[in-house]
C-alpha cells in the first residue's frame, strides 16, 4: 500500500508574499535574498563575518573593514575577472623585475662634479 504524504510547500524567504506577484518573481526575490544573507569571508582577516550594510557596501563584523562590492554579493564576477587579470600581470612582471639590477642612486644633496 502506498504511503500518503502531505503536500510539501517550498516557501523560502519570499513566502511572505503569499500568492501575489507570480511564481517567477517570488523565486527571483528568494534567490537574491539567499545570496545577500549568505556567509562571506573577509578578504582582510579571513573571518566569515561579512554583512551587507547598504547597497554595495559590505563590512566585516570582526575587523570592521568596510569595502565596496556588488549589490547582492561582496565580490561580483567582473571583480573576480579583474583580480585574475591583475594577478596574471603580476606574475608576468615579477620575473622581469628580478632580472634587472637595482640602479644606484645618489643622495639628492650631492651635486654632480663636472668631468675634466
Amino acid at each position: 500500500m502506498a504511503e500518503i504524504k502531505k503536500k510539501g510547500r517550498k516557501s523560502r524567504s519570499a513566502g511572505r508574499f503569499g500568492t501575489r506577484y507570480g511564481t517567477k518573481n517570488r523565486k527571483l526575490v528568494a534567490d537574491i535574498e539567499e545570496k545577500t544573507n549568505a556567509d562571506y569571508a573577509c578578504s582582510k582577516c579571513g573571518a566569515i563575518k561579512v554583512k551587507r550594510v547598504g547597497t554595495g557596501i559590505w563590512q566585516c563584523a570582526k575587523c570592521k573593514a568596510t569595502f565596496a562590492g556588488g549589490s547582492y554579493i561582496p565580490q561580483t564576477s567582473a571583480h573576480l575577472t579583474v583580480l585574475r587579470a591583475v594577478q596574471g600581470e603580476r606574475v608576468a612582471i615579477m620575473p622581469a623585475s628580478e632580472s634587472v639590477p637595482a640602479a644606484e642612486t645618489k643622495p639628492a644633496g650631492e651635486a654632480r662634479k663636472p668631468e675634466e
